[in-house]
């Protein structure tokens, strides 16, 4: 006889599939679309995307080197400009 496997999902295991799908279309499927839409000028914009996130991406590695704490950007603002600030500049952008 063939074992049957259960035939329930968790909280993580839903989690888990929609952000495989949410990072899997972001990264295989839009740019695809793009290609299609806009042609070779998508590498080119590509490319100048690249270019203006190198810097952010160096400073908050610098940053999270600096500061190994848990907390990412609010504990960066936290330190530079006070609670207050680092509460206000947390919006919910990622």
């Amino acid at each position: 006889m063939a074992e049957e496997l259960e035939r329930d999902l968790g909280l993580a295991s839903v989690i888990a599939i929609s952000m495989g799908a949410m990072i899997g279309s972001g990264i295989f499927i839009l740019p695809g679309l793009a290609m299609a839409e806009a042609g070779p000028a998508v590498i080119f914009a590509f490319v100048i995307a690249a270019i203006l996130v190198v810097p952010a991406a160096i400073s908050i590695a610098e940053l999270g080197t600096a500061m190994p704490e848990a907390g990412g950007d609010y504990i960066f603002i936290e330190r530079g400009m006070g609670p207050a600030a680092g509460t206000i500049a947390q919006v919910p952008s990622q």
